[in-house]
């Protein structure tokens, strides 16, 4: 894929190199955010990692950088069906980087590439509830809530569920089958919902991927 290019973030092809770069990043300080740190891995475990993000045909993985060349996050999208011409998007930010911009900037490039390059016709994505800063971003790209669904959390082994320092977070689950489950929120936004969004706005993003 050609670089895309905004005014805070560049988005590129995921390269094995990232990898070990986003090993040192700086990790969340909210226990609701913990199954976000990227897992320290060795060299093998790094390997296996970039094999699933990036060798299987329903997937694609792309980094996040910053104008300083910095990798400040990646996102992929899964569960590619090429007929429906639809998939899922997952996105995750370096902790040292968040509230800047560059999630929105980079969802924002992204979709543009998505519909014009890939030729896909509907994105989707999960998020938890009570990530509203995230909610508030996807909604600023398009995206719009079609449905709400008790699912299991992505950490079943969070410290929340066993810290007292964090037991005032507990009412945000239940526990089900022996499950810790939480309130999703399911999106959607599709071609014409985008371009329809960022026609309304005056910015600077949506010309820089014209």
């Amino acid at each position: 894929m050609k670089e895309l290019e905004g005014e805070k973030v560049n988005i590129r092809k995921l390269v094995r190199e990232d990898v070990d770069k986003m090993q040192f990043w700086a990790t969340h300080k909210d226990p609701l955010y913990f199954h976000y740190n990227f897992p320290k891995m060795n060299e093998e475990q790094s390997d296996e990692w970039y094999k699933i993000k990036t060798k299987k045909f329903k997937r694609k993985s792309f980094a996040i950088e910053n104008k300083d060349g910095e990798v400040v996050g990646y996102l992929s999208i899964r569960n590619m069906k090429w007929i429906k011409k639809e998939s899922e998007l997952g996105i995750v930010l370096n902790a040292k980087h968040i509230n800047k911009g560059y999630g929105k900037e980079a969802i924002t490039l992204f979709l543009d590439y998505y519909f014009k390059t890939l030729k896909m016709k509907i994105l989707i994505l999960r998020a938890a509830k009570f990530n509203k800063r995230a909610i508030k971003c996807y909604k600023s790209c398009g995206f719009k809530i079609v449905k709400e669904s008790i699912d299991e959390f992505e950490d079943q082994y969070s410290e929340i569920f066993y810290n007292p320092l964090y037991s005032h977070l507990r009412r945000l689950f239940i526990i089900s089958n022996g499950k810790k489950k939480t309130c999703y929120v399911h999106m959607k936004v599709t071609k014409d919902e985008f371009y329809n969004k960022i026609n309304s706005l005056s910015t600077k993003i949506y010309a820089s991927v014209e």
